[in-house]
């Protein structure tokens, strides 16, 4: 083995709290990049310093974790609630350790004045008396939430908080008086907060205040606490602990997930919209495949002491769910397009929940019962079946709602009403309508998402169709070129390549508009239809003043969205 080839570069180390893609324990994580060496070998010679380690500070019940990807391994321990910061410390040390060893470098200290550090770093973050009220709200299946500044009780209206320096005896606790609210996890690639903002409008439907997190806000009810990524367990924790939450459904995104597990325990059902490719490359998931196992973590939230509490709604139409679905011991519901899907009929015939489309009408079925929801044409988001994508987010809903014990009636009315407007559903397929023409907004960063978008204008005829499109300056040139040429099967007439600034992460002015006006004449398109502007703003004023009665304009908008908008409302 020649050692100076041997490359061992620590990516992140980080706390997990919850359930996450290697365990169910809290602990402590770190992915790091492999090459030159047997990354088993290095696996295995930091799991033996992680195990010393574990057992010198007396944490002998902790377990060890692993996983190698393609270009690195991510190592884990598990560790008590109360020390995981110090966890990290050990984690590090450990793999400080294997990479002295297996480079032949010296010591940087030595392992005895090492652990020394250590003990010192847990005894003065470990906390007893918040491990015990732990310990008795499992024994009391009393839901509780910790974090670095407090513990609290209860959800919703029952929800009580402490704060961590002044924790009560648990002999003073009267424990009868804190209760759960029914709860839902959201995941997938695309769909998550179309879906989580139905959910909320069934919910409302139903009766109940919803509360919800999601990757753009946190909100109770109607009012938004706050705007920004709530996808984790920050914002969990902000919506249980707010006395007005009565159901909450819970957006996850994949990094929340990776970076730190599931916002909370157990929750009563899951949904997962869909996996495709987006975020590679980072935490060590480089596939498909691999996310796929990511978002799949959700399904964990639905398991106690390893009995199915709740159900997962799964995606018939796709095939990394068909694939992964029989490692997930949970109970299920699948949903699909077409009621002849070989998963979909597969589970009905073992009397499984099914969701499907038949004859323009959206179906429920289960072994008790089957329920015609809900007409395509009646879901305005779906333009009349255009939009297939938004009738697979309303098939999922449907899905969730009735794991949840949502009643028919609430579910139909909210599709009903659910509209792809700038109020209902910000930045998804936004619908205006200006000079009798049609104008779609939307937020679309990845291929999967970009198709969607495509394949419903497409559908949609219309005299002349205008494309605005502006990408992220730290897309790779072809990440760039296949939203492009995905875009362009929507066969516009008109292109606009816009330029975003703030957004250039990189690149120079100018370098992602050439690469959209680049594929598009290579797809055909005459040089005399391409436009490039400065902006989102000045490409969506241009469009604006050129629309005539039944043209179609589809704005992918990844910044000045509210500016947009607001022009798009004012012509309305």
């Amino acid at each position: 083995m020649n050692r100076e080839n041997i490359t061992l570069s620590l990516d992140d180390n980080r706390r997990l709290t919850g359930k996450n893609l290697l365990s169910d324990q809290p602990g402590a994580i770190i992915d790091a990049f492999v090459s030159g060496i047997d990354k088993l070998v290095v696996v295995n010679i930091w799991s033996i310093y992680a195990n010393r380690l574990l057992k010198a500070v007396d944490w002998s019940n902790e377990k060890i974790y692993s996983r190698i990807f393609e270009d690195g391994i991510t190592i884990a321990i598990s560790a008590p609630m109360d020390a995981l910061y110090a966890a990290c410390d050990l984690n590090e040390l450990a793999w400080q350790l294997t990479c002295e060893e297996l480079t032949n470098t010296p010591n940087v200290e030595e392992i005895s004045v090492a652990i020394a550090r250590l003990k010192v770093t847990i005894a003065e973050e470990v906390n007893p008396k918040l491990l015990e009220l732990i310990k008795q709200s499992k024994a009391n299946n009393i839901v509780y939430l910790v974090d670095d500044d407090e513990f609290s009780l209860g959800y919703g209206t029952t929800a009580q908080c402490w704060p961590i320096t002044e924790l009560p005896e648990p002999s003073s606790i009267n424990w009868s008086k804190y209760k759960s609210i029914p709860l839902a996890y959201v995941t997938g690639t695309n769909g998550k907060s179309t879906s989580v903002r139905i959910m909320s409008q069934i919910i409302e439907q139903a009766g109940k205040c919803c509360g919800v997190t999601s990757t753009d806000f946190i909100r109770v009810g109607d009012n938004i606490i706050d705007h920004g990524d709530y996808s984790g367990p920050g914002g969990a924790r902000m919506l249980l602990r707010h006395p007005d939450t009565q159901t909450a459904i819970l957006e996850v995104a994949r990094g929340g997930i990776l970076r730190r597990g599931l916002p909370i325990d157990n929750v009563d059902a899951a949904l997962i919209t869909n996996i495709a490719e987006d975020h590679l490359g980072q935490y060590g998931i480089n596939t498909v495949s691999a996310l796929a196992q990511a978002k799949a973590v959700v399904a964990k939230g639905l398991l106690n002491n390893g009995q199915s509490k709740g159900t997962l709604v799964l995606n018939a139409d796709d095939e990394y769910l068909v694939a992964l679905a029989p490692e997930l011991p949970v109970n299920k519901c699948w949903f699909s397009l077409h009621e002849n899907n070989k998963t979909l009929q597969q589970h009905k015939q073992k009397g499984g929940a099914v969701c499907f489309v038949r004859d323009q009408h959206l179906v429920y079925l289960d072994q008790h019962e089957e329920s015609t929801i809900i007409a395509v044409n009646d879901i305005p988001m779906t333009l009349n079946g255009a939009a297939l994508h938004n009738i697979q987010n309303a098939l999922g809903a449907i899905g969730l709602a009735k794991s949840l014990g949502i009643q028919n009636k609430a579910i139909t009315a909210a599709l009903a009403i659910f509209a792809s407007n700038s109020e209902d559903n910000p930045g998804r397929g936004n619908q205006f309508k200006i000079n009798n023409a049609q104008v779609i907004m939307d937020f679309a960063h990845n291929v999967h998402s970009m198709q969607a978008m495509a394949v419903t204008t497409a559908n949609i005829q219309a005299q002349r169709k205008f494309l605005m499109l502006s990408h992220a300056g730290d897309r790779t040139d072809t990440e760039i070129i296949n939203l492009t040429k995905t875009a362009l099967k929507m066969k516009p007439d008109f292109i606009i390549a816009a330029e975003v600034e703030p957004y250039l992460r990189g690149r120079e002015l100018g370098e992602v508009p050439k690469l959209i006006v680049d594929t598009a004449l290579e797809h055909g398109m005459n040089e005399c239809d391409i436009s490039t502007f400065s902006s989102p703003f000045a490409g969506a004023k241009h469009i604006v003043e050129q629309l005539q009665a039944d043209d179609l304009a589809l704005l992918m908008v990844l910044s000045e969205r509210e500016e947009i908008t607001k022009l798009l409302l004012e012509k309305s």
